[in-house]
This record gives C-alpha cells, sequence and structure tokens, in this order.
C-alpha cells in the first residue's frame, strides 16, 4: 500500500470521526472555510477588476 493511499485513508476517517463525534463543530468549521473561499474570491475579483 502507498503512503499517499494511507494517508488519504487516514484523512477520511478522521472527518467521519470528527462529523460523528461534532456535528455542530464540524458545520461550524464547512460554513468558515466557506466563508473564507468567498472573501478570497471576491478580493481576486475585486484586484481584476481595478487593474
Amino acid at each position: 500500500m502507498s503512503v499517499k493511499k494511507i494517508v488519504t485513508i487516514l484523512v477520511i476517517g478522521f472527518v467521519v470521526f470528527f462529523v460523528v463525534n461534532s456535528p455542530k463543530d464540524a458545520a461550524d468549521v464547512v460554513k468558515s472555510t466557506q466563508h473564507i473561499l468567498a472573501h478570497g474570491f471576491t478580493s481576486v475579483s475585486e484586484f481584476i477588476k481595478n487593474l
């Protein structure tokens, strides 16, 4: 088994464990990530518009 496959399985296992044990916290992480990405895209869009 390759290292990449093992790491992928461990990450997926951690995500499932986190969602099962703390669904509210997991939802907060997703909302925060969504907010950060939206703000980032808005900032890049504003930068390109001002070029």
